[in-house]
């Protein structure tokens, strides 16, 4: 008795297994075609960015192409799963980068360009007949699949922004970004490109990249020549201020782009880090050899203030719309730190100047 049970368990475990083998050989795939080859995205012919923006801010506003549902038309003579695939190409990297940027409530990946420091986030939506438009997806592979009989179109919209993910270099945004392909195939094996159908190609019009700054001249300031018993004691100031003026030339003016870090320097910071650090507080050490000892020097704003060393100041009075250029009158005095004795009295220090 529990031969013949265990005999008919077998049998009929067999028989199942052949079943789903025949039914899945009935799936067939679809016969689509392309109803385009191309499209382009028209972003700003040129984008202006500061230097010191922060990386992961949009530099553009989204730009989308055309909503369509009939980049493909399928014909599906048995159930056969449809769709669109979108995967970057071309001038864009295939892997994404650490940086993701929002759209619509939706995180969106960046990638890499061909201009230095450049990014593009980009995404979509799919519509599949039968289905309808689905939610936003993130780059890559957007496929959405329908199982109806019969014709189906299958169509989407690409949307893409340019992001700051590094140090910018001055280039030309130009070529294809990313293509979509007819997605196809039974769920077991899973549907993947149909390259036979046809690929439609993705290019952004050229934009030209530019990244805005200020001039700053070096200076030199001659600081006189003074005897020891000119600083009678620690803290004496020797007595003939010399007056220079930093420089911020040519500053670019511009008008900011609506939702982003681009078109325009929003701001300008700058300070003076003394390259041989300091004796005490706000005095800088000297450099060279031989060298005088005992002294520093020391940094005065317009009002007589001490300036503070190594500490960012906002640019008074920069405004960003006009841009221009800009001077932060200064004067520099020795100062006595310890026992003076004589020699060169040179030292060097250091203009940063960030843009945002």
């Amino acid at each position: 008795m529990e031969k013949v049970s265990l005999i008919r368990v077998i049998w009929r475990r067999f028989v199942l297994l052949l079943l789903l083998a025949t039914s899945s050989g009935a799936w067939a795939t679809a016969s689509c075609k392309a109803n385009y080859s191309a499209f382009t995205l028209s972003f700003p012919s040129t984008v202006a960015v500061a230097r010191d923006v922060p990386n992961g801010s949009l530099l553009t506003a989204w730009v989308q192409t055309q909503q369509l549902t009939n980049y493909y038309t399928c014909t599906v003579t048995q159930q056969t799963a449809t769709g669109v695939d979108f995967e970057t190409a071309g001038i864009v990297s295939s892997t994404p980068t650490s940086y993701k940027v929002s759209y619509n409530g939706y995180s969106v990946s960046v990638y890499s360009t061909n201009v230095p420091g450049i990014g593009i986030a980009m995404g979509g939506y799919i519509n599949s007949g039968g289905i309808g438009w689905a939610g936003f997806y993130d780059f890559p592979h957007l496929g959405l699949q329908n199982n109806p009989n019969g014709t189906v179109n299958n169509g989407g919209q690409l949307v893409a922004a340019l992001v700051k993910i590094g140090d910018v270099a001055p280039g030309t945004l130009s070529g294809m970004i990313a293509q979509a392909f007819s997605w196809e195939g039974p769920s077991n094996p899973p549907a993947g490109d149909n390259l036979a159908a046809g690929v439609i190609n993705f290019s952004i019009s050229p934009v030209a990249v530019t990244v805005m700054t200020c001039r700053t001249p070096d200076i030199s300031v001659p600081m006189g020549v003074f005897k020891t018993t000119d600083f009678p004691g620690v803290g004496s100031l020797s007595p003939s201020p010399a007056s220079f003026v930093v420089q911020l030339q040519n500053c670019p003016g511009g008008a900011a782009v609506s939702g982003t870090q681009a078109g325009q320097i929003h701001s300008v910071q700058y300070r003076i880090d003394p390259t041989n650090g300091t004796l005490v507080t706000n005095v800088a050490a000297l450099g060279g050899s031989p060298s005088a000892t005992g002294v520093g020097v020391e940094l005065f704003d317009s009002t007589g203030a001490v300036f503070p060393l190594s500490t960012n100041k906002a640019l008074s009075g920069f405004n960003s719309a006009s841009g221009g250029s800009y001077s932060v009158p200064l004067t520099a005095r020795y100062y006595r730190t310890g026992t003076v004795t004589p020699g060169p009295a040179d030292t060097t220090m250091t203009l940063t100047v960030s843009y945002q």
